[in-house]
């Protein structure tokens, strides 16, 4: 198909902004896995699944699963870090962190299955009520190390 003369001088114009906006397209990087010790899986929220290694990035809306005698460590952008027991289930629904903003400041995860044990980073300790995780069993919020066991002891 041809195109009509008077697009032609609009198409490096619009290579340029799909260049520009295709990053934009991914979630925001909020962290990385610095240890796995077996499988761990990111699922985005566009429903793409792949496994996770040592320095892979994870994104605002992943879903974290950890198998079978997996731990996961994985770090935060503001220098918090989880470590994830196995057979874990850890959604990252919202990490918002500005060094320069801290009214930004906002953690949303879900743990619905397994456990972690978290230590608290710059916005934790700025902002002592910026951090919820919600689980089955109820709401946490606070902004302390912890640890989280949703199994029966």
């Amino acid at each position: 198909m041809k195109l009509p003369t008077f697009f032609k001088p609009l198409l490096p114009a619009w290579a340029l902004a799909l260049l520009v906006l295709a990053p934009l397209a991914q979630a925001q990087v909020v962290g990385t896995v610095t240890k796995v010790s077996g499988v761990m899986v990111a699922k985005s929220t566009e429903g793409r699944s792949r496994v996770l290694a040592e320095n892979s990035p994870l994104r605002q809306g992943d879903t974290v699963t950890t198998s079978r005698n997996t731990f996961g460590r994985l770090e935060f952008v503001d220098g918090a870090a989880i470590v994830l027991q196995p057979e874990s289930l850890l959604v990252l629904t919202r990490y918002s962190y500005d060094a320069g903003k801290p009214e930004l400041d906002k953690v949303e995860l879900e743990l619905t299955q397994g456990g972690f044990s978290s230590t608290a980073g710059a916005l934790g300790k700025r902002s002592a009520d910026a951090t919820v995780i919600t689980t089955p069993a109820g709401n946490l919020q606070g902004s302390a190390s912890m640890e989280v066991s949703l199994r029966q002891p």
